[in-house]
């Protein structure tokens, strides 16, 4: 089984080589962007925006699905209750944000996909 799940994922790996490449070149420069402050009196490049533009991405370069948005936002949602129960309050509030991030694009997702 677990041989089964590893050919399919380095079919889909094979398949989207390509745009793993780009994806990972775009966030790597949004990233270095948001540290050099280069938008910084015009526009505010942060984390919560590098995060939905990799959302946004991953859609449209790696073909990702409601199905995965939905699970991306249930990860968030349960690493967010996680830090919650630690204490750990600010990167609580910044999961739930990532988590409706993920859930809005979900589901508008659904939406389009009917």
């Amino acid at each position: 089984m677990y041989e089964l799940y590893l050919n399919k994922l380095n079919i889909w790996a094979k398949n989207h080589l390509a745009g793993l490449f780009i994806f990972n070149t775009i966030i790597i420069v949004l990233v270095l962007l948001n540290t050099a402050e280069y938008f910084k009196p015009f526009f505010f490049l942060g984390i919560n925006v590098i995060f939905f533009i990799s959302i946004i991405l991953s859609i449209i370069l790696l073909g990702a699905r409601s199905k995965t948005m939905f699970l991306i936002s249930s990860l968030f949602f349960m690493f967010g209750v996680f830090l919650k129960v630690a204490n750990i309050d600010i990167w609580a509030d910044r999961a739930s944000i990532y988590f409706f991030q993920a859930l809005v694009v979900g589901i508008l997702l659904l939406f389009f996909k009917k």
